[in-house]
């Protein structure tokens, strides 16, 4: 990697130990690829993070036993009329009851054991493509800001950015990742 010569201060700590270009500080952000830069947006408030439009409520809901144990009883209380009224359709209402469990029990098996993973494994694959664009988007981003702003150093004990030779400088925390030119250009221009 070409990385720009010359030794800076910062401005707030008056040391060039922990000073880094700007290549060199996209090159640690990015030292864990697509991975880290997805879990770095979502800790950051990135494209990736949860934009508050998901449900997260579990959508079985909790069951109640005292409802369940209602609708036992009154099960119960309804198959005792049907027998003692009409005990063949009372038996045959009872046969399709437990059959439609059965069947009901046999699908939620086969969606759980094997439709559930295939819509996961799909979703996560999507996820990493995705992931994989937005990195490179950055690193493209990157290149453009470091052609642009050859000057612009970060000192990683402080965690801010200044321009070499310059006396102001910007959190790194105010800096919204992955940063964009216009961005960077806004951030310049704070520090000239």
């Amino acid at each position: 990697m070409g990385y720009q010569a010359g030794v800076a201060v910062c401005p707030q700590c008056d040391s060039s130990a922990d000073v880094r270009t700007v290549r060199e500080f996209f090159d640690i952000i990015n030292a864990g690829g697509a991975l880290a830069f997805e879990r770095f947006n979502e800790q950051s408030g990135g494209p990736n993070a949860d934009d508050g439009k998901y449900n997260h409520y579990n959508a079985e809901g909790p069951r109640s036993r005292s409802r369940k144990a209602r609708s036992k009883k009154w099960e119960r209380g309804k198959l005792t009329m049907e027998l003692l009224s009409d005990p063949g359709g009372a038996v045959a209402d009872v046969a399709f009851g437990f059959a439609g469990r059965a069947i009901g029990r046999g699908v939620k098996k086969v969606v759980n054991e094997q439709v559930k993973p295939a819509m996961q494994a799909q979703a996560a694959q999507a996820q990493g493509a995705k992931a994989e664009q937005q990195f490179a988007q950055a690193q493209a981003d990157q290149d453009v800001i470091v052609a642009r702003y050859p000057e612009l150093r970060a000192c990683m004990k402080d965690q801010v950015v200044f321009l070499d030779g310059g006396s102001r400088s910007v959190p790194i925390s105010e800096i919204p990742m992955p940063v964009t030119p216009t961005q960077a250009d806004a951030v310049v221009a704070r520090l000239r």
